[in-house]
């Protein structure tokens, strides 16, 4: 009688007992429902920022620590120079107004209160030459002739100077030469009379302007760059 009362299950009960609880049953339990795994919408092996592609670059990876740029700098074609050739105006001028000034003390007196002048200075000192070399210089007239030769020596090179080369630091070496050589008359002059400047008289401050323009000369023609430029193609 037991039996009887027992309801038959077929074996599609059994099997539907068997099987896994569907989502919704499991949602009903509270528990919370899985995530799902994000869309493969990148390749595996791509970099990426908060889910977006990383931009790469030459900038990055191994090119930030050395600082090279991985790609070769295209260089144009090399201008060729040249060197002008021009001339020295200003040097040129102050080594003939140097000249100028040897010929002005020819005429004027070197001593105050005296009445000869350079040329008869000068021709003193010549004089003194044709003794020799010795009677020249121990006798004190070697100043006037240093001064004027030195004058007409730094109008020749003046003159050099007008002429269009690529540099004048040759002719301003030999102008620098003379000039010192004129200075150093100068100063054995005014030596020579105790550094008192009243006695001088005209010719001797010609003398003077012999060696300051002759020294401004040279110093500009040495001092003075080439000037160079980029040469120009005929095609």
């Amino acid at each position: 009688m037991i039996e009887r009362l027992r309801p038959h299950r077929s074996g599609a009960q059994a099997a539907r007992r068997r099987a896994p609880r569907p989502q919704g049953a499991r949602r009903r339990s509270g528990s919370p429902p899985p995530l799902p795994p994000p869309p493969a919408a990148y390749g595996v092996d791509e970099a990426t920022i908060l889910g977006l592609p990383a931009e790469t670059g030459p900038d990055t990876a191994d090119d930030v620590g050395t600082g090279e740029p991985t790609g070769e700098v295209e260089r144009g074609p090399a201008v060729p120079l040249v060197v002008l050739r021009r001339s020295d105006f200003l040097a040129g001028s102050l080594l003939v107004l140097a000249g100028v000034a040897a010929n002005v003390s020819l005429w004027l007196p070197w001593v105050d209160g005296d009445t000869r002048t350079g040329i008869s200075l000068v021709r003193r000192g010549f004089g003194a030459l044709r003794s020799g070399w010795t009677d020249l210089l121990l006798g004190g007239v070697w100043q006037p002739v240093a001064i004027v030769v030195g004058g007409g020596a730094l109008v020749l090179l003046g003159a050099l100077m007008f002429v269009p080369a690529h540099s004048h630091r040759l002719v301003g070496v030999l102008a620098l030469l003379v000039a010192l050589a004129a200075a150093a008359a100068v100063l054995s002059l005014i030596a020579g009379a105790d550094w008192i400047a009243e006695r001088f008289g005209p010719g001797m401050w010609a003398g003077v302007a012999v060696a300051a323009l002759g020294l401004l000369g040279a110093l500009k023609a040495m001092l003075t760059l080439p000037r160079v430029t980029a040469r120009e193609d005929d095609g």
